[in-house]
């Protein structure tokens, strides 16, 4: 009697365990109905079988003959490290501190090996050696000759545009991170091949959430703290949250050619490149909220009940912060492997 009624304890919760499996990673894929004007603008941009070309989408011909060597305000640039480019119709470039070996590294082992993958850096004296080795042993280490800083990343934004142009003739589309993004890897490919279009698309800059009215930060407190010598205005233009952004390629070119003619630098990237810059094209942001059916679409995973508002079967990207980043980083990646089927005896536990 006893051992039947152990019995009916394990198959009841065996029931419930799978009951809340399937409620959690079984959830339709259907894609949400999204505010559609701004779908039907983005699909109105698309690229089909009748208006794709397999040609170079940028017009390398229309550029100054000393462009090469120009970066911005630098007129003696030069890449230090230059690797081919993927014919993928789509990369991931990612903005990546030298020191930050680790983070490499866990992108490369985990989600990075299913997608053509570039890390993008300045001059370093301290870890030269180290990414010397990580380009012979990947192939994915892009170098220019600026000093790799906190207040050049406007520089290596420009440098990733630059690189893609002369590298990247068959690319479609770009997807620019931080290395401290987890990226869905089966979701972003539904979403740029099928959703979009594999043939690509135009007029797209698609960020995870567009900040508007933001007010020039002055206080003298702030890493981020502009002078009035630097921006005279009390607000900056709409401009996208820097961690992740999409570009289609005529996007990348126009931004490109106004930061090579204008030659003014301003040191906050996603602000001067996605804000002022763009200001320029008469174009609008898109945003993925619609997609993912969330107001904000990057997940900010600061603690345990962030990890559980990430949904694998819509969400994109999650900016992942300490404590605990490595066991956060590992259960975002056995979630989504799960959800595609990658690995279907991960252990799921959530870290505190």
């Amino acid at each position: 009697m006893v051992h039947e009624r152990k019995l009916i304890v394990i198959a009841v919760g065996t029931f419930v365990c799978t009951c809340f499996l399937v409620n959690v990673f079984t959830i339709t894929d259907e894609v949400p109905a999204p505010p559609n004007e701004e779908l039907a603008s983005l699909l109105s941009n698309s690229l089909s079988p009748g208006n794709f070309t397999w040609s170079s989408p940028f017009p390398l011909e229309s550029l100054p003959p000393n462009d090469s060597s120009q970066l911005i305000n630098i007129t003696d640039f030069e890449f230090l490290i230059n690797p081919p480019c993927s014919d993928s119709t789509y990369i991931v470039v990612v903005h990546s501190a030298p020191a930050n070996y680790d983070k490499r590294q866990l992108i490369r082992s985990t989600w990075g090996s299913r997608i053509p993958l570039y890390f993008f850096f300045g001059e370093t004296a301290t870890n030269q050696t180290q990414l010397d080795a990580e380009s012979a042993a990947y192939h994915d280490v892009v170098q220019g000759s600026f000093i790799d800083s906190y207040r050049n990343l406007t520089y290596k934004h420009t440098m990733v545009f630059k690189w893609v142009l002369y590298n990247c003739p068959r690319v479609r589309y770009v997807l620019k991170i931080d290395d401290d993004v987890f990226v869905n890897v089966g979701k972003l490919d539904e979403f740029l091949t099928h959703t979009l279009s594999p043939y690509g698309t135009r007029n797209l800059l698609m960020c995870t959430e567009v900040f508007v009215n933001q007010v020039a930060v002055r206080t003298y407190r702030s890493k981020w703290r502009v002078s009035f010598a630097e921006y005279p205005h009390h607000f900056y233009p709409p401009y996208c949250i820097g961690a992740s952004l999409l570009y289609s390629p005529d996007v990348i070119f126009k931004l490109y050619q106004l930061l090579q003619e204008n030659g003014k630098y301003f040191w906050v990237d996603d602000v001067f490149i996605t804000g002022i810059v763009f200001s320029n094209l008469n174009l609008t942001h898109s945003e993925f909220n619609w997609w993912t059916g969330k107001q904000k679409s990057l997940i900010q995973v600061w603690s345990h009940d962030n990890l559980l508002q990430f949904n694998p079967h819509r969400d994109l990207f999650a900016l992942i912060f300490e404590p605990n980043y490595l066991k956060k980083f590992e259960y975002l990646y056995n979630v989504t492997s799960l959800q595609s089927g990658l690995n279907q005896s991960t252990s799921l536990e959530i870290p505190i």
